[in-house]
């Protein structure tokens, strides 16, 4: 095979790769960052008064997402004024693919200070 035939049949699959590699780290990232951000709201929402908890897990979770996710959606599940708070955040990854979602539930408590999170089921759109 020519060299040049050759160049002419890799450049696609090298492309392909770079591509993929780009995909994958934008979804790792989206999901890292998701996970960070269930987490935070959920903190903040447990130490924040009734009316503005579900408006400060809002604003956390969108500035923990930003320069990861297309767009950001955060819904405060469960709330306790000062003592616990439960925060569910999609995040949709930007990409090719449409609909590239990711979506975790985070928890906080304020006595004993905990927090957790853990990957759910997307809601449908």
């Amino acid at each position: 095979m020519d060299e040049a035939v050759a160049l002419v049949m890799a450049a696609p699959v090298v492309a392909l790769a770079l591509w993929a590699v780009a995909f994958a780290g934008g979804f790792s990232n989206g999901q890292a960052r998701a996970t960070v951000a269930a987490e935070l709201a959920a903190q903040t929402a447990a130490q924040a008064s009734d009316p503005e908890s579900a408006e400060a897990a809002r604003r956390i979770a969108l500035g923990a997402t930003l320069s990861a996710c297309a767009h950001t959606g955060a819904t405060l599940a469960h709330t306790d004024a000062g003592q616990s708070a439960t925060v569910t955040v999609v995040c949709e990854v930007p990409g090719p693919l449409a609909g590239n979602r990711v979506c975790f539930t985070g928890y906080a408590q304020a006595r004993p200070a905990a927090s957790a999170h853990v990957r759910v089921a997307c809601p449908a759109p």
